[in-house]
């Protein structure tokens, strides 16, 4: 997973630093309530912590292998 900074504008939201891929990728994107304003190192520590032991590192390389595999055909 890879996390990006942006601005929105109440319009667009604006990257500050460059996507680091050339295809069309899906990205989710997560607002902050507006009463609890938690600061960008937090909410990365936050989400870092997020799926313990449901084994998501060794479910993305799988799927990952199988991207190549495909991709090599």
């Amino acid at each position: 997973m890879q996390v990006l900074k942006a601005i929105f504008d109440g319009y667009e939201i604006k990257l500050i630093e460059p996507i680091k891929t050339k295809k069309k990728t899906e990205v989710l994107v997560i607002f902050p309530n507006e009463v609890e304003k938690i600061p960008f190192a937090e909410a990365r520590k936050l989400l870092k912590g997020c799926g313990k032991g449901e084994r998501l590192t060794e479910k993305l390389l799988r799927s990952r292998a199988e991207d190549i595999h495909f991709e090599k055909r």
